[in-house]
């Protein structure tokens, strides 16, 4: 993987525009802009806020600067972009940049204790976290391999690449979790974290909507957080995105009665008009592996239930 940098722009202003490597994500990428409508829409002046994967710290700028966020903490599993990120924070906010405190080294959601220490201060907790098990995972392969789903060309075998951990989960490390069963494990793990280190802070995060938003609710609800949405947009599906794990469900569940219950959602249009299943939707691609995909992917709050 080469080290260039790509110097993005993550406003159409271009007030913020970072360094990123080839292995963070691209900060003009509708997912962050999803993300950062959302933030905006969060009310988060005056605020401790927490980023769980800070990546090139592009929504640190932007908590700081746009949102008026008191202070921002954050840490990333990758060793690397907590560094990157306060790089960045320094040139692209320079005033704001001395209310940024990165988590040092490689820190697996909060497990470390100077990001307890910080959760104990934290107002709100945001995240986009991996909604795709590792493709390699060996439970995920014999399942997929079970449902006759196979993986997108050019996915999974081989040495994974330096930005695999930005983009996928160990799936069973996660099993233990009951929403893991679609996708979510990671983030369930992480929600479960914060309900007994940080029980008052309030959570945002960034998902693919693939799984439909009546899963989500239910699973912030599950989790004993109130779901609110805050931002979402219709985005074009990368080509050769691996959509095997949502094919696998959906035939998985094939006469059992219980078929109804979950059917992945994408579309074939932009505008989000023409549903598609993943059957559906893998169909169209293996008759033509051009195909233009689109899925929602939406910013949701989850406020903490107290009893």
């Amino acid at each position: 993987m080469s080290d260039a940098i790509d110097k993005s722009r993550a406003k159409e202003d271009g007030a913020l525009s970072p360094e990123r490597p080839e292995f963070a994500f691209d900060p003009t990428d509708p997912w962050t802009i999803t993300f950062q409508k959302g933030l905006e829409a969060a009310g988060l002046e005056g605020k401790n806020v927490y980023e769980v994967g800070v990546g090139t710290g592009t929504n640190v700028a932007f908590l700081l600067r746009m949102c008026k966020a008191k202070t921002v903490y954050g840490s990333d599993l990758d060793a690397r972009l907590p560094d990157l990120a306060e790089r960045n924070v320094r040139e692209l906010v320079p005033q704001e940049s001395s209310r940024f405190h990165p988590i040092k080294g490689s820190v697996s959601l909060i497990d470390n204790p100077d990001a307890l220490e910080a959760i104990s201060k934290t107002d709100a907790v945001i995240a986009c976290l991996p909604q795709v098990g590792d493709p390699n995972d060996d439970k995920l392969t014999a399942f997929r391999e079970a449902q006759k789903a196979t993986l997108a060309q050019g996915t999974g075998g081989g040495n994974p690449a330096e930005d695999h951990v930005a983009h996928y989960y160990p799936w069973a490390m996660f099993d233990e979790y009951p929403y893991n069963s679609v996708g979510l494990g990671l983030n369930e793990a992480l929600l479960r974290r914060l309900k007994e280190k940080a029980p008052n802070a309030e959570v945002i995060m960034n998902f693919g909507a693939r799984i439909g938003t009546d899963i989500l609710f239910e699973f912030f609800r599950s989790n004993g957080y109130e779901p609110q949405k805050l931002s979402s947009m219709v985005v074009h599906q990368h080509a050769g995105t691996d959509i095997s794990f949502f094919v696998a469900l959906e035939r998985s569940l094939k006469g059992t009665g219980v078929e109804n219950e979950f059917t992945a959602i994408f579309y074939a249009d932009p505008d989000g008009k023409q549903k598609l299943s993943a059957c559906e939707a893998q169909e169209l691609i293996d008759k033509d592996p051009k195909t233009k995909l689109y899925h929602e992917v939406c910013t949701i709050r989850g406020k903490p239930v107290t009893e």
